[in-house]
């Protein structure tokens, strides 16, 4: 079942680095499934003189978390009327009142299974329960230069700086990720790690089941 996890210190990243970074997981990507392919290989290997043991599965597996998480990249507008002080550090929003302001995030929601150990993994003839850390948001950033404000006169979006950006990242973040629990993007992401592991596990050994439980 999902779960909400520990809030972190804010992430200040541009929207550039946010661009770099999902540049950087595609390679990550590639390079873990490189990673799973040698594992699976080695575990093969082992089988020959006899049976694949929990921790040649709890090995394979570690990395099939990040190679199916679920990016969503987001653009939010938030509308303020009747505004009579600063928003956020931003001064001129007590002249303007009524105004717009749009960001962009962008989170990373999936099992680290990366911590996953032989204890999780049970083998049973050929059956095999695997128990994985529960879905949760990963990553969650907002890009500080993406924060702009409508301006009416001229008919475009402005960028602004906020002086107090942490504050602001917080209270969007927690509104943006209890808007996400209520979506299908979890049970997607469970989906999806069921899969791979079935198919993943199921080409280690004579399995016919693999069964997978989050926690």
């Amino acid at each position: 079942m999902a779960q909400q996890q520990n809030r972190k210190a804010p992430v200040r990243k541009t929207k550039k680095q946010i661009r770099r970074q999902r540049q950087l997981t595609v390679v990550g990507v590639v390079v873990v499934i490189f990673l799973i392919i040698f594992g699976l290989g080695a575990a093969w290997g082992h089988s020959l003189g006899g049976k694949v043991k929990a921790e040649d599965i709890a090995t394979t597996v570690q990395g099939l978390g990040q190679t199916v998480q679920v990016d969503y990249d987001y653009t939010k507008v938030l509308s303020e009327e009747d505004r009579d002080d600063a928003y956020y550090g931003w001064s001129q929003a007590a002249d303007l009142g009524n105004f717009t302001i749009m960001y962009q995030g962008s989170v990373k929601i999936g099992s680290d299974t990366s911590t996953l150990t032989a204890d999780k993994v049970k083998v049973d003839g050929k059956s095999v329960t695997i128990t994985v850390p529960a879905i949760k948001i990963l990553q969650h950033d907002i890009a500080q230069d993406s924060v702009s404000y409508y301006d009416s006169d001229e008919k475009i979006f402005r960028q602004i700086e906020l002086g107090q950006f942490d504050s602001f990242y917080a209270d969007q973040r927690s509104a943006v990720e209890n808007e996400l629990y209520n979506t299908d993007k979890f049970s997607n992401a469970e989906t999806r790690l069921k899969d791979v592991i079935d198919k993943t596990v199921k080409a280690m050994g004579n399995f016919t089941t693999v069964t997978v439980n989050f926690e």
